[in-house]
């Protein structure tokens, strides 16, 4: 069981989660999370739920050619988040931006239900994430940028064995906010996505 310093009037989640490929019946609740204020503080600053949903609807009709596989997060049966990975080498002008090494994997990602947060859930799903993107792509390692005032993304990014490389503003962004992009090396992972 996960449990954070200072929350112990909260039950902590086990630290399992699964994630399956998302459908096209997930992006009901995803919308509702994309408007939750907490998600869309990070999602749609600079864009809008539709706008997101209208992009991830697109992925999913393109099915597995897309080279952005999307998934949806679920905790105890029930959908609580989504979460996306991609090859940097697939979006080259992002991976220059970012400073992405060959065969590294890039990937976003949220936890939309509001009871569920500060209790070790995004934790277990950055591990089930890194866990996933192992199986796929053995000794790929992982470059993940959220925004640098996001200290919940880049707190469950340190809690899975992810290194701050740098804060800067990505020339990619829609906007000038630096970033905290953190990189998690090839070889803390292994063929079954174990550190």
């Amino acid at each position: 069981m996960l449990a954070l310093p200072g929350r112990c009037s909260l039950e902590p989640v086990p630290s399992v989660v699964n994630l399956r490929p998302m459908t096209l019946e997930d992006l009901p609740a995803v919308g509702m999370w994309l408007r939750e204020p907490h998600v869309a503080r990070w999602w749609t600053p600079d864009s809008t739920a539709e706008r997101e949903l209208a992009q991830l609807r697109a992925r999913l009709k393109e099915g597995a050619s897309s080279a952005t596989k999307l998934c949806t997060v679920s905790f105890g049966g029930r959908p609580v988040g989504w979460c996306q990975w991609y090859r940097w080498e697939d979006y080259p002008t992002e991976a220059e931006a970012v400073g992405a090494e060959d065969g590294e994997v890039g990937a976003d990602y949220a936890i939309g239900v509001v009871d569920l947060l500060g209790r070790g859930l995004g934790t277990a799903m950055i591990a089930a994430l890194a866990q996933e993107v192992g199986r796929h792509h053995r000794g790929a390692g992982m470059l993940i940028a959220p925004e640098a005032a996001n200290a919940a993304s880049r707190r469950v990014l340190e809690k899975n064995g992810f290194r701050l490389q740098s804060i800067r503003a990505l020339a990619t962004e829609p906007h000038d906010r630096p970033m905290a992009i953190y990189r998690l090396e090839p070889l803390e992972l292994d063929g079954a996505g174990q550190r």
